[in-house]
């Protein structure tokens, strides 16, 4: 018996096109980010998903919302499925971390620091692990859907290829709506799908091809 887990991140956001770290902050979609989401419901709507889980943060639950129309589902709010608590780096660019916390930003960056009064990465990964495997206990043999955030994605896909608890791994979930796909038998979990976007790379709305990602597109927060 086989549990499907796509693990979908959320819609575009204007703070994702201005690389501002958005953390627990709730910055809504922006239009982008909706069409993303609806592009991504349709790709997904003949599929037999039973449930649908989201993040509590308006990015992520609007996300969910759209595409939980699509299939008739009502969308069960987690905050366990949240981004990283950014505490003081919260709100600032990437630019602004560099100029204004040079040494700890460094630190955050390259040596997996905490940032200032924020939440470390295994803290992050407790949550998100925690949220993941009681969710495939309780929808064992079915397909469901998991919508949260590139960084504690990042986290819990690196925990289930084998890499220590609060490790990142080296790894891109660039390109807003893109999904994963997990799938949990009586050995565990495996990764049988990283990052799909092909929802957005076939449309032909103009606006859409702006959004995908690019190579020296920064890492989301």
């Amino acid at each position: 018996m086989t549990t499907t887990i796509l693990l979908v991140r959320h819609g575009q956001t204007d703070w994702n096109l201005a690389h501002r770290w958005q953390g627990h902050l709730d910055i809504p979609l922006n239009e982008t980010g909706r069409r993303q989401a609806r592009l991504l419901a349709c790709r997904l709507a003949t599929l037999p998903i039973k449930a649908i889980y989201t993040s509590d943060l308006v990015r992520a639950s609007e996300t969910a919302e759209i595409v939980a129309k699509q299939l008739n589902i009502q969308p069960i709010l987690d905050p366990a499925l949240r981004e990283r608590n950014g505490g003081r780096f919260q709100a600032l660019t990437f630019d602004e971390l560099q100029d204004r916390y040079p040494e700890i930003w460094r630190r955050v960056r390259l040596e997996n620091a905490t940032p200032p009064g924020g939440e470390s990465l295994l803290v992050v990964a407790e949550r998100l692990t925690g949220a993941y495997e009681a969710i495939g206990r309780r929808h064992k043999g079915e397909m469901v859907i998991l919508v949260s955030h590139g960084g504690a994605l990042n986290l819990l896909i690196a925990h289930i290829v084998g890499l220590p608890l609060g490790q990142p791994a080296r790894i891109s979930l660039r390109g807003n709506t893109g999904f994963s796909i997990i799938e949990i038998g009586d050995d565990g979990g495996r990764l049988v799908a990283l990052n799909d976007i092909h929802h957005l790379e076939s449309s032909s709305d103009p606006d859409l091809a702006k959004s995908l990602p690019s190579p020296a597109e920064a890492p989301a927060r």
